[in-house]
């Protein structure tokens, strides 16, 4: 998710986004939303929402939605995916959950796997766009 890392930081890191979602619109694309949820937890990570967002009969549709915990390291920041949605499908899958501490309480280990490797190219994809 180096990416969308990039453009948090590029527009003042976790602390600005907490205070101000980011809305990026590139047309023919649809509109992409970071925001941060939760945090900082005592660990210093943050839970962060990235979501296409289209429109259907006046209703705001994810297409889709991952949540994720975003934990900083020494090297590198860890984005681990929480939540996945697409609203046209009427999907919802729960892939972890994050303790009062930050730190993940409990995870199905395929379907996170999955996801990481659908939000890395979903990563790839937003640059790709002309997103970052």
């Amino acid at each position: 998710m180096q990416h969308i890392q990039r453009m948090i930081e590029q527009r003042g890191g976790f602390e600005a986004v907490r205070t101000r979602y980011l809305r990026l619109e590139n047309p023919p694309f649809m509109r992409l939303v970071i925001e941060v949820l939760h945090g900082p937890y005592p660990n210093g990570a943050y839970e962060v929402s990235v979501a296409h967002y289209a429109e259907q009969n006046g209703d705001a549709m994810r297409d889709p939605e991952i949540t994720f915990l975003v934990t900083p390291g020494e090297h590198h920041t860890t984005w681990t995916p929480l939540t996945f949605e697409n609203s046209y499908l009427g999907c919802y899958q729960v892939v972890a959950q994050v303790t009062a501490a930050g730190l993940i309480e409990a995870c199905y280990p395929a379907l996170m796997r999955d996801l990481r490797d659908f939000a890395n190219q979903w990563d790839i994809n937003l640059k790709a766009q002309g997103l970052v």
